[in-house]
């Protein structure tokens, strides 16, 4: 019995169990296959390469005119899209070096500065092709309103301060004038979450991937410190707090540079067979932008003491995993207050919103407190503030997941297939718009939906081009 047990508790004894039979033939085999328990060797696989690249637009940039891109064709898989903007300014050299550590201001002491988060209201449209298939389309300031609720609150710090995003001050206005190197990340597919494998460039090596960006007059991209529209801070006189100077003529200010930055990642032989045979199906976001005006005619309900509702369909394709919505006053946009949702006294523009489909409530009417707050603290980790309200239909953020969460295609509503998809809108009373003497306003709804992109014989498309 003794024996027995030893033979049992001994080094090698479960091995020995299993090997009853022909032990030298499991244990050393004349074959590839043969296989030892106590083998520490490792195949060796060959690290993963990558090298950051910076390239130049095709066509110098301007504002007010279009620059394009085109991807370098390099490694297998990019990743990490971004926008490397340099922005003239219309201070003296002099000057301009002091403009962070002095107020600068003209002679009525108004500051000017470039609007605020400038990264992204310097785009009136960003495209992204693939030859002649356009993958995506988006403005500047739906990016804006897309990262205000979405991403991580340790990251928010670092996309502000890239992106040139502050409380506006007369001071940060000020200092908006020389606001330095400015990064935009680009939500291009395949990276837009940080677990997103990349763009399979190699998947598509017949094709090539292309950036095309418009850009706004540089007179719709100044903001002054007391709301004037359209400022002209050039060809005037300007003080530092001591000395009066003139600032660069409308003809001396420079042209801005941008640059694209992606991130080339080389892989082993076998992944780079894989990736170029394999066919590829990369789900990725895709923003649809409606803008609605509302006048006089749609507010004066109010005058008379009735609730001044409207109507306006919402154009979109794809599932949606969800829909965000802001408004803008035509005196905000005239002073290029593109950030500002609300109005002076920081009120809401509206009292409820809902979401008609086939004539039905998809959406109940609600108000601000809903869309603008709850959506949010429900099913995102940060919180945009008021102003930007928020139809969410996706889980959100799941219990032990790791912000920021990746997103997949979840709860949804087709708008393709959706029956005539109506935003209600049952507006709030605002101030008159001292200039026109009524009250207007501008309304954007963008569709966050979710597209198909397919790699398939060294080229890529979108599985459903509607």
């Amino acid at each position: 019995m003794e024996s027995a047990r030893s033979a049992v508790t001994n080094e090698g004894a479960l091995y020995e169990l299993l090997a009853r039979g022909n032990k030298d033939k499991y244990f050393f085999h004349d074959d590839f296959s043969a296989v030892s328990p106590f083998d520490n060797r490792y195949n060796l696989i060959p690290a993963q390469i990558h090298e950051r690249r910076r390239i130049p637009p095709l066509n110098g940039a301007d504002f007010g005119r279009t620059c394009e891109f085109e991807f370098e064709v390099a490694g297998e898989i990019f990743t990490d899209p971004t926008l490397l903007i340099d922005l003239p300014t219309w201070l003296p050299p002099t000057y301009a070096s002091k403009n962070l550590s002095s107020r600068i201001t003209d002679l009525s002491g108004v500051s000017y500065g470039y609007t605020n988060g400038i990264a992204f209201f310097l785009f009136s449209k960003i495209q992204i092709y693939l030859d002649q298939i356009l993958l995506q389309e988006f403005s500047g300031d739906a990016l804006y309103a897309a990262t205000r609720a979405r991403g991580s609150l340790n990251s928010a710090f670092l996309e502000n301060l890239q992106t040139a995003v502050t409380s506006p001050t007369p001071t940060t206005i000020g200092q908006a004038a020389t606001p330095g190197r400015l990064r935009l990340r680009l939500p291009l597919l395949g990276c837009q979450h940080h677990d997103d494998g990349g763009v399979p460039s190699i998947a598509a090596r017949q094709q090539t991937f292309k950036l095309r960006l418009t850009l706004r007059k540089l007179e719709d991209l100044v903001e002054a410190s007391d709301s004037r529209a359209k400022p002209t801070p050039w060809a005037s006189t300007f003080t530092d707090g001591i000395t009066p100077f003139q600032t660069l003529l409308r003809t001396e200010v420079g042209r801005p540079t941008i640059q694209l930055e992606t991130r080339h990642t080389y892989v082993d032989p076998d992944t780079r067979a894989a990736l170029s045979k394999t066919p590829l199906e990369v789900p990725y976001s895709r923003l649809y932008e409606n803008i609605f005006t509302f006048g006089s005619a749609d507010y004066s309900p109010l005058l008379r003491g009735a609730v001044a509702s409207a109507t306006r369909r919402v154009d979109a394709t794809h599932p949606a995993g969800r829909l965000f919505f802001w408004f803008l006053s035509s005196q905000d946009i005239r002073a290029n207050k593109y950030y500002k949702y609300l109005t002076d006294t920081g009120a809401e523009y509206y009292n409820n919103v809902s979401l008609l489909i086939a004539g039905r409530d998809r959406e109940t009417l609600f108000s601000p407190s809903v869309w603008n707050r709850l959506q949010h603290l429900a099913k995102e980790e940060r919180d945009p503030g008021k102003g930007l309200g928020t139809m969410n239909w996706e889980l959100g953020e799941q219990r032990g997941g790791r912000p920021p969460f990746a997103r997949q295609p979840e709860g949804s509503v087709n708008f393709t297939t959706a029956d005539r998809p109506t935003f209600y809108v049952d507006l709030a009373d605002i101030p008159v718009d001292p200039v026109t003497g009524q009250k207007s306003t501008e309304l954007h709804v963008v569709v966050d939906a979710w597209a198909m992109a397919v790699f398939d014989a060294q080229r890529g498309g979108l599985k459903y081009a509607n």
